[in-house]
């Protein structure tokens, strides 16, 4: 009830929309963190679950803060 009294904001599902405005940001990314990313000086964690059938179970992990690193739900396996 609260989602249809109040307002909801969702931002991080669709971040190429914001591509348009800002392309220089993109390529400044690349340029600067995945180099960063390749030598380990960042590190990252992915927590990853198995199935569709987990997304919802995932997708409230998630806004509770149960997780430590990105959220991924692997649905196939090439």
């Amino acid at each position: 009830m609260n989602v249809m009294v109040q307002s909801l904001m969702i931002q991080g599902f669709v971040v190429f929309r914001m591509e348009e405005q800002h392309p220089h940001l993109l390529q400044e990314f690349y340029e600067n963190v995945l180099p960063l990313i390749a030598s380990g000086e960042i590190k990252y964690k992915e927590d990853v679950t198995r199935g569709l059938d987990q997304v919802g179970d995932v997708i409230l992990s998630v806004q509770k803060g149960m997780h430590k690193g990105k959220a991924v739900v692997l649905v196939a396996e090439e």
